[in-house]
């Protein structure tokens, strides 16, 4: 038999990688799949009172969020605010 040409290890390289590159696409797109589904029957699955209480815990994250997020406009507005120099006195 001829040793196999160049060309043709280069095409055998560049399949074999592109097989690998693919299954771990389709694998990472099967498990975040499963893991959605999961998480969708364990909200249907939830009483009230966990419903409830779900919400109430998002509720005060979002409302820590927004006590950061106003803080941060009025240190940025207080940094807008004109210095007001008084330029008529002598130092």
């Amino acid at each position: 038999m001829a040793p196999p040409g160049k060309g043709r290890v280069v095409i055998v390289t560049c399949s074999v990688a592109a097989i690998a590159v693919i299954g771990g696409w389709y694998g990472a797109d099967l498990k975040m799949t499963q893991e959605a589904r999961k998480d969708m029957q364990k909200r249907q699955d939830a009483s009230p009172q966990e419903m409830l209480a779900q919400l109430e815990g998002a509720r005060r994250g979002l409302l820590a969020r927004k006590t950061e997020l106003e803080k941060k406009i009025a240190e940025l507005e207080d940094k807008r605010k004109p210095v007001d120099i008084d330029v008529t006195s002598p130092n």
